[in-house]
């Protein structure tokens, strides 16, 4: 599982404006089990979407994409979060 990587001492000067820091918010260990539950709902909204086209499911003759899931959502609120990217995206 990725895993924040802005976490040292100078994190927050090498934040973009908008960026979260979370463990300055949180805590360490509250901010790991927030990025471990998205990550795991990133994971279990991926898996959803790879079911409902493996079983050609198309609403209104459309397939769904990511974005009907809410992964790319997902992978901005982790990336303001500072966190690793994820891979094989």
């Amino acid at each position: 599982m990725p895993h924040p990587c802005n976490t040292g001492p100078d994190a927050a000067a090498s934040q973009n404006p908008g960026d979260i820091d979370l463990e300055s918010l949180l805590g360490d260990s509250d901010a790991h089990l927030v990025y471990e539950g998205l990550y795991r709902l990133r994971e279990l909204k991926v898996e959803a979407l790879r079911i409902v086209r493996a079983e050609g499911v198309r609403p209104n003759g459309r397939d769904f994409e990511p974005w009907d899931f809410g992964i790319p959502q997902i992978d901005r609120l982790l990336a303001r979060f500072g966190a690793d990217p994820v891979e094989g995206q």
